[in-house]
């Protein structure tokens, strides 16, 4: 996440991860109700820093898995999990 996104959000020191740009409509993210702006700290547990690890990650999950996604949510300044089964 580069400095002017961690402005823009307001997001503190120390919270890591991706910024989610786009949730597609009928998704398991948007059924988890995961949303743009938020920030992916993990995938089950494990941190995300880059997309290559996302990319790895999500591609190992298969459909009826359960992945829980912890996420930061800027607007509440907190740390949320969100439980999404994999289709």
């Amino acid at each position: 996440m580069c400095s002017s996104d961690r402005r823009r959000l307001r997001v503190p020191d120390g919270v890591t991860g991706l910024i989610i740009v786009r949730v597609e409509p009928l998704s398991p993210g948007f059924d988890a109700d995961l949303e743009r702006g938020q920030i992916l700290l993990e995938i089950n547990r494990r941190p995300v820093r880059s997309m290559d690890e996302y990319r790895n990650m999500t591609g190992t999950l298969h459909a009826g898995d359960v992945a829980t996604f912890y996420v930061y949510e800027p607007q509440n300044q907190q740390r949320v999990l969100h439980t999404l089964r994999i289709e």
